[in-house]
């Protein structure tokens, strides 16, 4: 599957949780590893056929933390 260069992080973030929510409930790694990539794969197959919208005015967007700035703050601690 073609991942364009917008949707990296988002599937690096996808896989990356679930490599993190799942790597220590299965011994075989190379399993983890190979259904977090189809996991993904499928995310963002799935936000593809999603519209994106304006958020109207004077709402605030919602985000959820990135296993990015996850990782970053509990490496500050």
């Amino acid at each position: 599957m073609t991942v364009y260069e917008d949707e990296w992080a988002f599937w690096d973030d996808i896989a990356g949780k679930y490599i993190f929510k799942h790597a220590d409930t299965d011994r075989n790694v190379t399993n983890v590893i190979e259904a977090a990539g189809v996991y993904a794969d499928l995310m963002v197959i799935a936000r593809r056929k999603r519209r994106a919208a304006k958020i109207p005015e004077g709402d605030m967007p919602r985000v959820s933390m990135t296993a990015a700035s996850f990782m970053a703050a509990g490496a500050s601690r």
